[in-house]
């Protein structure tokens, strides 16, 4: 639009949102959109060619006294901390050293530009007019006076508002549930719900829900010493105990405590909370940071590779000899031999390395030859409905010539005759998008009926089995990890910008390394059709 400035009608203020006088239009016209969301382009029209606009090169003089002009500028004072619009302005130099600041920045509470131009102006005029207050004043002003602007709302009518209280402080519970419904993070449902579960136990710990701000490192350390007592599965255990009660009952019963790992996890989703609070400028430290406990247990230990031993127990079982069935007979002796999910997905995971929830979604498309090869391909589906660990969990996995005699291809074609989309239809999905929470917890089972069951093992065993079995084979590590959906990520030591340079290992590449993984103590011919 052209607007009409008559003169000394620039915008005045400390800042230029603030200002009250505004140019008269006299015709409006089409122009291009502005070149970036945080700025506005407008033509001006004032009587001096100095006053208050710099002129582009599309100015042109009309008179001695009169000039026409193209402006384009940001909204002065507004920035983005992350998602957040922010409003910063300079303290006036005659105010600076009686309110100890020379800026004063207020969040605006949305992640918004239309919303944020609205807020600001409110912002931008209720600070003006405190430093009008201020200039009025004999008496000396502290830097706390600036506190008390409230926070940033939409205008509704006339600009000049009531006077707005002071808003009540954010409680724990607040800002648990503001940091879990901020649209810039990204979780999945089962990981909110375990924030949630995590957040609601600290809550509980802390007995009454508090103003976030007023937690102190003293009450944080108090919640690690409960946690450290507290049994795993406590509220579910004894459901009408509290946090603290459970704790008491742990000491003085002897009851064996959550690991030292689950007590950090707690921790570190406490820290993470506070971290994002001081960024939404909603606390202004953490008061959490660092607390932890000595994990005496090295990361390679927390999860054991299955021993010898309970390998053969595992692929002797009657499931793999004979059973009953393969529902509630599993375990029973019989002269069924059903091939269906339990008995396949240990043995691809013997064999694959490939990751529980991994095999239980697979497609029967995602067994196709690749490059002339029989393949695993690992990925999130056409429609994007399968979970996948990382980024490097992608990948293609050959299947090892183990699995071809003992029938694997055999059974993903009766599956397509009988028009299955998945590899495992009797699986079901659970609360989360998962298949294979039912059938971790039958494994669980599973390994107690047959006496493979030991400490620190479980099915993820099968894949500390294979990384094993690869070091024995003496295969390449960059091949390992290519395989396994081990590659680290850039930035970490494990990686350079070399690895995301050309296509990959060729397929018959990966099938001759896989090939030579073995397990010489294991006999399973009876397995073999």
């Amino acid at each position: 639009m052209v607007e009409h400035r008559i003169r000394n009608a620039g915008v005045t203020g400390s800042s230029p949102v603030s200002g009250t006088s505004f140019p008269k239009i006299v015709e409006k016209q089409p122009f291009k959109q502005a070149p970036c969301d945080d700025c506005s382009t407008r033509v001006s029209h004032t009587s001096r060619p100095d006053h208050a606009l710099k002129y582009s090169k599309q100015s042109k003089i009309v008179s001695a006294n009169c000039s026409t002009g193209v402006s384009h500028r940001r909204h002065v004072g507004l920035w983005r901390r992350g998602a957040i619009y922010q409003y910063r302005v300079r303290v006036p130099a005659d105010l600076r050293s009686r309110i100890g600041a020379t800026h004063i920045n207020r969040s605006l509470r949305t992640a918004s530009f239309t919303e944020a131009i609205r807020c600001v102006r409110a912002v931008a005029y209720e600070i003006e007019n405190q430093f009008d207050d201020f200039r009025g004043q004999l008496r000396p002003i502290v830097a706390s006076k600036i506190q008390v602007i409230p926070e940033a709302k939409p205008l509704t009518g006339s600009i000049r508002q009531e006077e707005s209280r002071p808003r009540p402080a954010d409680t724990f519970s607040d800002i648990a549930n503001q940091y879990l419904d901020d649209p810039t993070s990204s979780r999945t449902a089962k990981s909110t719900t375990i924030y949630r579960t995590t957040y609601a136990a600290f809550a509980a710990i802390f007995e009454t829900d508090i103003p976030a701000a007023s937690i102190t490192r003293e009450m944080c350390r108090d919640a690690l010493g409960v946690l450290q007592t507290l049994p795993s599965n406590a509220s579910k255990r004894w459901p009408d105990l509290t946090l603290r009660e459970l704790a008491a009952k742990a000491r003085a019963e002897g009851i064996p405590a959550m690991s030292a790992a689950n007590v950090n996890e707690y921790m570190n989703k406490l820290s993470t909370l506070f971290n994002w609070a001081v960024k939404e400028e909603k606390i202004t430290r953490n008061p959490a940071k660092g607390l932890r406990i000595a994990d005496l247990v090295a990361r390679r230990d927390k999860r054991k590779p299955f021993s010898t031993v309970q390998l053969r127990r595992i692929f002797n079982a009657p499931i793999y000899r004979g059973c009953r069935d393969d529902g509630v007979g599993f375990a029973c002796a019989g002269d069924a031999k059903p091939r269906r999910a339990r008995f396949w997905i240990p043995l691809i995971a013997l064999w694959s390395g490939m990751r529980q929830n991994e095999i239980c979604q697979l497609h029967t498309a995602d067994v196709r030859k690749v490059e002339g090869i029989l393949c695993f391909v690992v990925g999130r589906g056409e429609a994007g409905d399968k979970h996948l660990k990382t980024v490097a969990s992608e990948r293609l996995v050959p299947l090892h010539p183990e699995l071809i005699r003992m029938g694997l291809p055999q059974y993903v074609d009766e599956r397509r005759r009988a028009g299955d989309t998945r590899l495992f239809p009797e699986l079901s999905l659970d609360g989360y998008g998962h298949y294979s929470s039912r059938f971790s917890k039958w494994f669980a089972r599973f390994l107690l009926s047959c006496n493979a069951a030991d400490e620190r093992t479980c099915f993820h065993s099968f894949r500390h089995s294979f990384r094993d079995a690869l070091r024995e084979a003496k295969v390449e590590r960059e091949i390992v990890l290519a395989m396994g959906g081990w590659t680290s990520p850039l930035g970490s030591g494990g990686a350079s910008v070399a690895d995301t340079y050309g296509k990959g290992f060729s397929t018959q590449l990966l099938f001759d390394a896989i090939a030579n993984v073995e397990y010489p103590a294991l006999d399973l011919t009876h397995l073999r059709l």
